[in-house]
């Protein structure tokens, strides 16, 4: 499905379940200073065109700015990447270019990366693997990943098989 397509059906939810309005552009913005990187267009488009947040799996995309609607336990993804930003932590936490879009409970979250225009997927799986092990990259883009859900699908963040890792066995 072409980015328009998603943008087109992305809209049609947000009007049924009266998502908040877009957010600004100045919200983009200040997330790419925070992240380093250009936010993946198609993510720009929903977040500015159609929006801010509350689209996606089960409608949980994390709003941009603080709508005063919570779709997770965070109340905004410009919240949570300050949080990231200043809190110093080091690999295996996810790296500065990516940011937790939606969470599917007991600590289990999609990411996005920026270091793509189409935005590759992550997944955030801390009891599927041990600490180093437990951020890993899916095999979808944020385009092929919006496509799934919207097609009924409900893919869950499949870490890679078990390494020999001591740790994760």
């Amino acid at each position: 499905m072409t980015d328009d397509g998603i943008v087109e059906r992305v809209r049609v939810l947000a009007r049924e379940h009266r998502l908040p309005p877009p957010a600004p552009s100045e919200a983009v913005t200040e997330l790419e200073a925070l992240v380093g990187r250009p936010v993946p267009g198609l993510l720009r488009r929903l977040y500015v065109e159609v929006a801010d947040g509350g689209f996606g799996p089960d409608l949980r995309v994390v709003s941009l700015t603080g709508t005063g609607r919570w779709y997770s336990d965070e109340e905004s993804l410009l919240q949570l990447a300050r949080g990231f930003e200043d809190s110093g932590l080091q690999a295996p936490y996810p790296p500065r270019h990516t940011v937790p879009l939606v969470t599917l409970g007991c600590a289990v979250w999609w990411f996005c990366g920026f270091s793509t225009p189409q935005g590759r997927m992550r997944g955030w799986e801390p009891s599927a693997r041990c600490e180093r092990h437990c951020f890993f990259p899916e095999r979808f883009t944020l385009a092929e990943w919006l496509t799934d859900r919207l097609d009924g699908n409900r893919t869950f963040p499949g870490p890679p098989p078990l390494t020999d890792c001591p740790e994760c066995g």
